[in-house]
């Protein structure tokens, strides 16, 4: 066990004393060469001891010990013995064993000194013991009380190392967690954005569109025939509303507590798309949304997707495709809600497929279309053999 340094440091003045003092006693019984030498190579050693940790440390250690049994061979007096302990214990101070062993025979050896040099009588004899005795056993005390005061240093040093660790541990969680959830809103915000700009791309773009498209007709009859150029004109401001109408449901479905909607009410909302799509454009659509009975509820996400997608996929068929007419099958069950809109068009042509992929990929809404049904762990499939085909399969949570 490793001492600490305020510890060490309180051991070190208790050294540097009982240098001194056995320095003093070396000279008092006329040994002023010996005195010299020791209290030197004592501070030397003991200061070398102190300040450094190292091979060099550890040797004036030892060395430090063998001076303090050197002197006593010297000067040969007793109770040097009792003087001496403290700085033995010093230079020993981290190996208790060994520390315990020597001190035992520094006494054993004062003793011997004190019956072979002073041939004391027994009361003196007794008095001499006992002090070494106390001495050896106040040394082994203090040790005791340092070391456990050392130990108990150590283990709350260990306690608020750990308390640190895990408190930036924690910190570390709660910042990766603040990551995490930044990252999810910001990815949701992306989302939702995703969602409006189609929203608005696919039904109020096409339905300015066709109004546009309706106005400008309505110029041309001016001059020929008023009656239908306002037909025309009552067309199109229809079609306005129906697209201020899309931007308000757009901004109702952002702020509705409900995420649903009703199957049924859905089904009209396309029927009523289609019927109006065929007026605007002539072009014969055959669906399935009146023959579905069933009920259900569709996310309001999931519904804006599909009619977002069906209003696009009409018009591009028209557009580019010169389709003439259309085939929409509705399919819901419990798991899954499937949307395929077929039309007689020239599709891409003899294009490759890596020129329909490029095609794909640099258009807004097929491209949109792929993103979202694969995000959303559904698919979509185009085809383009015989027509035109997009088949669309998203899941249905709960």
């Amino acid at each position: 066990m490793r001492i600490g340094s305020e510890e060490k440091k309180i051991f070190w003045y208790v050294a540097m004393v009982f240098i001194i003092a056995v320095s003093i006693v070396v000279i008092f019984y006329g040994r002023i060469i010996v005195s010299v030498l020791w209290f030197t190579l004592a501070m030397i050693l003991a200061n070398t001891s102190f300040f450094m940790d190292d091979a060099m440390g550890k040797a004036s250690r030892y060395l430090l010990t063998g001076g303090i049994f050197a002197v006593m061979i010297f000067c040969p007096v007793w109770y040097l013995g009792l003087l001496t302990i403290p700085v033995l214990s010093y230079a020993l101070l981290e190996n208790a064993k060994t520390d315990r062993i020597l001190r035992f025979l520094l006494c054993a050896f004062s003793f011997g000194i004190l019956l072979y040099k002073e041939s004391p009588d027994l009361i003196f004899v007794l008095i001499a013991l006992g002090s070494l005795i106390a001495a050896y056993l106040l040394m082994e005390i203090c040790l005791m009380v340092f070391r456990k005061y050392t130990s108990t240093n150590e283990k709350l040093g260990r306690a608020l190392t750990a308390s640190a660790v895990d408190a930036m541990e924690q910190r570390s969680l709660r910042e990766q967690l603040a990551k995490s959830m930044s990252i999810n809103e910001h990815n949701a915000r992306l989302e939702e954005r995703e969602r409006i700009s189609r929203d608005i791309h696919n039904s109020v773009g096409h339905t300015l569109s066709a109004a546009t498209v309706t106005l400008e007709a309505a110029s041309m009859l001016v001059p020929n025939d008023q009656e239908r150029a306002r037909e025309k004109i009552d067309v199109a401001n229809s079609r306005v509303h129906e697209a201020i109408s899309s931007v308000r449901s757009v901004v109702r479905t952002l702020d509705a507590e409900d995420d649903c909607i009703e199957l049924c009410d859905y089904m009209k909302s396309l029927e009523s798309m289609t019927r109006e799509f065929m007026m605007d454009t002539e072009i014969k659509i055959y669906s399935n949304f009146s023959q579905i009975d069933q009920e259900g509820r569709l996310p309001i996400g999931t519904a804006s997707f599909l009619s977002s997608s069906l209003s696009e996929l009409l018009t591009n068929g028209v557009k580019h495709g010169d389709a003439k007419i259309f085939v929409v099958t509705f399919i819901y069950d419990t798991k899954n809600v499937r949307l395929k809109v077929q039309d007689n068009g020239c599709g891409f042509g003899k294009l490759s497929a890596n020129e329909k992929k490029i095609l794909i990929n640099n258009g807004f809404g097929l491209r949109k279309m792929l993103e979202y049904a694969e995000k959303h762990g559904g698919s979509c499939v185009i085809e383009s053999e015989d027509g035109f085909t997009v088949s669309l399969s998203l899941p249905l949570e709960g």
